[in-house]
């Protein structure tokens, strides 16, 4: 039988092969491809000293100013090793030292990291020259309350992110699946808020009345989502001087820059985040095989979850998704696997409402989609935790796609996702 030529996927740290038959194969939907004329070190350059509705970086810093640096955790890749060292030596050039630069990881509600995980998400270099801390969105000591939003989600911010003369906010831009986009606003809140700021905040996804996501909380939507409406209203209680976003290919190579204005310059990265994350399918797909695209974006399954909620798109009803997400560091979450207690709708719901707790959003969106598709993972997690996610359990990518293949028809067709975690399909009738 004739068949293609392997298809590498990402697993955790490695890589997988992976044969599809021709006759079964429908296409490989990966991100748009960007047009490198520059390096990321002159992309960096350019963006710096022509930002989007701003003064240029160097006009904004002054000498003996406490800057701080917000950077993601290491559930997100941004490029900082590369761009930090640059962003730095900006500030020294501006006259702001190093003993008054400091960084601060935005965790959101995720947990700290080891010495060795700091030096990855920076840089081997920066720990050695310039102050890092973590934001802690548990530690009310270090969080101040800054009044409510529109939503009455009461606002609880890192007290650093306030005491600090200039903010610079520095992420990537990529889809959230629910609440729109990732980077920008979400590097302050949630990154940098408190434990209730972030469950009220994320409890916005669920509708009220039938304990189901709201519509409007899904990958590319701004207006009338309302957890991004929600994270922007709390922005009034705090400043923000400069948003430095990249955009990294599916190699997280940093491809384009965006900065200036938090809210003017977050917009335009989110458009060409569209343009070369959104992918255009006619006609959905028996079977998706998708890879996270490897570590860190399968580092747990709540990370690895977006790659899924992704090819979801691309399945018809009743169809499979094969994932393949190592998921070294477990679940990622501490309440997560309660949501799968409930005996039944009705106490889920009710629970949903009542009690909603982080990552409850997930649970509802995995339900979902485990209703409608089967989905057989291709991971480390225990058996009984996949079987008991309403997940199918695979050791390694060959058991997995014999399971996959047994629900298939002769004729089905399929769809190839390399890096899920970017690539977003829209069917287009």
């Amino acid at each position: 039988m004739f068949r293609l030529a392997e298809i590498t996927l990402a697993c955790g740290r490695g890589k997988l092969r992976f044969n599809l038959a021709a006759k079964h194969f429908r296409d490989i939907l990966k991100p748009k491809a960007f047009v490198e004329n520059q390096s990321s070190e002159d992309l960096i350059s350019q963006s710096l000293n022509n930002p989007t509705h701003s003064k240029p970086f160097g006009q904004i810093f002054r000498t003996d100013r406490k800057t701080l640096i917000i950077v993601p955790d290491k559930t997100r890749n941004c490029g900082a090793p590369v761009f930090l060292p640059l962003l730095i030596e900006k500030l020294n050039q501006s006259g702001v030292t190093d003993s008054d630069i400091k960084i601060m990881l935005a965790n959101g509600s995720h947990i700290s990291h080891t010495s060795e995980e700091i030096e990855k998400i920076v840089g081997p270099k920066i720990p050695h020259r310039i102050e890092i801390v973590e934001h802690d969105c548990k530690n009310s000591n270090e969080l101040t309350f800054l009044g409510t939003t529109k939503f009455e989600t009461p606002i609880f911010i890192n007290r650093q992110v306030l005491a600090a003369d200039f903010v610079i906010v520095a992420g990537a831009a990529v889809h959230h699946y629910f609440a729109g986009y990732g980077g920008g606003l979400k590097m302050i809140n949630p990154g940098c808020a408190g434990y209730e700021t972030i469950t009220r905040n994320h409890a916005l996804t669920i509708d009220s009345e039938n304990g189901t996501m709201d519509p409007k909380c899904r990958a590319g939507v701004l207006a009338g989502n309302p957890v991004q409406e929600d994270i922007k209203d709390s922005m009034r209680f705090v400043r923000v001087d400069f948003l430095f976003e990249t955009i990294l290919d599916e190699h997280g190579k940093i491809v384009e820059v965006v900065c200036g204005d938090l809210f003017r310059a977050h917009e335009k990265a989110c458009e060409i985040v569209d343009a070369h994350y959104k992918i255009s399918i006619h006609e959905k797909a028996d079977l998706v095989v998708v890879s996270c695209g490897g570590f860190p974006r399968d580092i747990n399954f709540i990370q690895a979850h977006k790659s899924i909620q992704n090819a979801f798109q691309a399945v018809k009803e009743g169809g499979v998704i094969l994932v393949l997400a190592e998921c070294e560091q477990g679940i990622g979450s501490e309440t997560f696997l309660d949501w799968f207690n409930y005996p039944d709708d009705s106490s889920f719901r009710e629970a949903l409402v009542n009690n909603f707790t982080l990552n409850a959003t997930t649970a509802v969106s995995l339900k979902m989609k485990t209703r409608a598709v089967k989905i057989v993972i291709v991971s480390t997690l225990p058996e009984d935790v996949v079987k008991r996610l309403g997940m199918l359990p695979a050791a390694n990518l060959e058991e997995g796609w014999k399971i996959a293949r047994k629900m298939l028809s002769d004729n089905f067709k399929g769809f190839v996702i390399p890096n899920g975690s970017l690539t977003l399909p829209q069917l287009i009738s």
